[in-house]
């Protein structure tokens, strides 16, 4: 018995759409990384800078028209503008310290799992090389992270590209 799976044009054309669509963003994020980020913390910090303008016009327009100061409005007006503000000014900051941060944190499994891993050659186990190649793996993307800008974003992009030509490849051929 032979089973048919019919797809609606439709489906066929958003799979072509959402390749297209992956593939911007892949390239996007192998070509310039290091902006994206800095471009998506500063788009961050305006919205919660317009978050406190509202809450500041909130607060005039209820000490206004009710005649009551309500404290709390204003000071998370004040924290939100605040907020937003130190977003905007240190998105290259933050961007670094995420960076930083993950880097530190590759490396600390990396060096646990060499930790685990010369455990298990003391015991001449089976384990040892899987534990020690992935150790390796886990040292040099951290040391990777840490220097290079935005690596795991690029890693990202490139995986986000091969998805989309393998979307492709699967759309022409099965286009009839």
């Amino acid at each position: 018995m032979k089973v048919t799976i019919i797809k609606e044009k439709g489906e066929k054309n958003s799979n072509l759409i959402s390749a297209i669509l992956q593939l911007i963003l892949g390239i996007i994020l192998v070509f310039n990384a290091d902006s994206i980020i800095t471009t998506l913390f500063t788009i961050l910090g305006v919205i919660v800078i317009i978050i406190g303008i509202a809450k500041f016009i909130q607060y005039f327009n209820i000490k206004n028209q009710l005649k009551i100061e309500n404290p709390q409005i204003l000071y998370s007006a004040i924290m939100y503008t605040a907020a937003g503000l130190l977003v905007v000014f240190l998105s290259n900051f933050i961007e670094n310290a995420i960076r930083i941060v993950t880097g530190i944190w590759l490396l600390f499994i990396g060096l646990n799992k060499l930790g685990n891993a010369i455990a298990w050659k003391t015991k001449n186990h089976k384990y040892f090389l899987k534990d020690l190649v992935i150790s390796i793996l886990f040292i040099l993307l951290g040391i990777y992270s840490i220097l290079a800008k935005n690596a795991v974003l690029i890693f990202i992009g490139i995986l986000l590209i091969l998805y989309s030509l393998i979307q492709f490849l699967n759309y022409f051929q099965n286009k009839d």
